[in-house]
């Protein structure tokens, strides 16, 4: 998206194992404008993922209109557990924000983020997934990385297609 300028027109949500402030912080540093949080809501509700949501059938009465499943919900306390689990992880983020050093969300960027590489060498996150100039593949220059993908995508057609040699 940068590299064809475009970033600006598009907001991206993270959303998938967003369960942390370290989550959030690693999310927007790769670039995400919000995180949204699914699953560890629900396991702060209660829920212990017995794969029957779509039953009516749900064990703990979360995720069911079932009113015998939903006789043993107190909404007083679930209530009071989501927002205890929201505020921890917010503040977890703040925290992380703080120990780096930044003082808004939109100054983070893939410097901040450091993966251990072996056990004597760390890479950040810009090391392993190199930032592309605004604009750079319109101007043709695309890095070595996304070449191919890059020469086999076509803006007619959702997909790559595969020439016949690699068939």
């Amino acid at each position: 998206l940068r590299g064809l300028n475009i970033r600006h027109h598009i907001k991206i949500i993270a959303t998938g194992k967003i369960l942390t402030g370290f989550h959030i912080f690693r999310a927007l540093a790769l670039g995400a404008d919000a995180c949204n949080t699914g699953r560890a809501m629900m396991l702060a509700l209660g829920c212990i993922q017995a794969l029957l949501c779509n039953t009516n059938k749900c064990p703990t009465g979360v995720a069911t209109q079932n009113p015998d499943l939903t006789v043993g919900l107190v909404i007083s306390d679930k209530k009071q557990r989501v927002a205890n689990f929201h505020e921890g992880t917010v503040k977890g983020f703040v925290e992380l924000m703080g120990a780096a050093g930044i003082k808004h969300p939109d100054h983070l960027t893939r410097s901040h983020i450091y993966r251990r590489a072996s056990l004597n060498k760390m890479s950040t996150f810009e090391e392993i997934f190199p930032s592309i100039a605004i604009g750079s593949l319109l101007e043709g220059n695309i890095p070595e990385r996304y070449a191919t993908d890059f020469k086999l995508a076509n803006m007619h057609k959702w997909g790559v297609e595969i020439p016949t040699k690699f068939q």
